[in-house]
């Protein structure tokens, strides 16, 4: 929490119905816990972070699963997990870039992405490539992380705008961000990659990060994500029927991570 405290000014972690007591006596102690909706669906819980952050008056405003703030604080340049966690350059990179009104979209490099089990990535990718199409935007885009970074009033006017419960959220997300700003500029990032298997680090250094992924390759498995993209595409699709929107400006950036100092 120190390192994040060096980053934002401030947190404001949601958590579900079900997260264990001991993580939100943790964030309640670190003044990091911005409660708990009555449902364990995503949209409520998603939009009840946005909503807590807002009230923490900040100008701009990271949405980032805490999970994988965590793990991007516990990797090294090179993919491994550290004992000792730093600030990471390419985070606090991506939160120098200037956004005026421009939303940032900040997605998993490809190779980020390909970390995750098979059927997650494939399925993704191709929703990904659907979203894409339907925007005018060319090339690879990686919209579900999710992450993005946009200021007070684009962010109080998502959340007003979103409906969305379950796993609708994802795609519900996309469209409707792609039009709330006059342009969408997008960077992926390596520290993006597979951040499950944090939670379960003992038998991924016993059976090897390939053979544990493995584990993930099933038929069950096949079947979720699959489901999953029925969802992500129909949260989309309701969000423009909603909200409809024309050609959306769109650019890419190249990290280029300052070095940090006393990191």
């Amino acid at each position: 929490m120190p390192l994040l405290r060096r980053l934002y000014r401030h947190i404001a972690v949601t958590t579900s119905p079900t997260t264990s007591a001991r993580a939100v006596t943790a964030l309640a102690a670190a003044d990091a816990h911005a409660g708990t909706p009555a449902s364990d669906t995503r949209g409520p819980l998603y939009r009840l972070a946005l909503r807590r952050a807002l009230a923490g008056g900040t100008a701009r405003v990271h949405y980032l699963d805490f999970d994988r703030a965590l793990h991007w604080l516990l990797r090294t340049p090179r993919g491994r997990p550290t004992a000792r966690p730093r600030v990471p350059r390419e985070l606090a990179a991506v939160l120098r870039i200037p956004t005026d009104r421009r939303i940032l979209i900040v997605g998993r490099t490809p190779h980020a992405h390909r970390s995750h089990q098979r059927p997650l990535w494939i399925t993704e990718t191709r929703v990904n490539a659907h979203f894409a199409s339907r925007l005018g935007i060319a090339g690879r885009v990686d919209f579900l992380a999710p992450s993005f970074i946009a200021d007070r009033a684009t962010t109080r006017l998502l959340v007003a705008r979103s409906r969305a419960r379950g796993a609708r959220i994802y795609g519900e997300l996309v469209g409707l961000l792609a039009g709330l700003a006059p342009e969408l500029v997008y960077v992926d990032c390596d520290g993006l990659d597979w951040e499950t298997p944090d939670r379960a680090r003992a038998v991924v250094s016993r059976v090897g990060l390939s053979r544990w992924r493995a584990r993930f390759d099933t038929p069950a498995e096949w079947r979720l994500r699959t489901a999953f993209v029925a969802q992500f595409i129909d949260g989309f699709e309701r969000a423009l029927a909603r909200h409809p929107i024309g050609r959306v400006p769109f650019s890419r950036l190249r990290l280029r991570p300052p070095p940090l100092t006393g990191s």
